[in-house]
């Protein structure tokens, strides 16, 4: 009968190595693949939050409170603050947007902001 062939054996610091290779790997892979995007700065947050907010007062302004309404209500409300965000995204400077953030514009920029509301309003209808 001829001679088997034997495989080596692992010491167990090979083993470990091996193993914290593999996490390391797999840690890049997640990090890289599947991570959430945190927002870019910090006024694209403040963006965001004023999306919240727009459609969270409009809910209320329709007397549905927090709860989500109709399809065709909610549609509108979308409709109105994403052209409000994208308005301000536009006209606006980002330093500013972070004050309007922070609840401290300037009038000037409050003056804009009824502008820009006034040209939404029809999103609305």
């Amino acid at each position: 009968m001829p001679k088997r062939f034997t495989l080596p054996t692992a010491s167990r610091r090979q083993i470990s190595t091996a193993m914290v290779i593999l996490v390391m790997v797999l840690a890049v892979v997640y990090l890289s693949q599947f991570r959430i995007n945190a927002p870019a700065s910090p006024w694209a947050a403040a963006l965001q939050s004023f999306r919240n907010d727009c459609a969270k007062a409009a809910r209320h302004a329709n007397g549905g409170g927090d709860l989500v309404m109709d399809d065709a209500t909610e549609e509108k409300i979308g409709a109105y603050c994403g052209c409000m965000a994208e308005a301000i995204k536009s006209n606006v400077q980002p330093a500013e947007i972070e004050m309007i953030g922070r609840g401290q514009p300037s009038d000037k920029t409050v003056q804009l902001l009824s502008r820009i509301a006034e040209g939404c309003k029809p999103q609305l209808e």
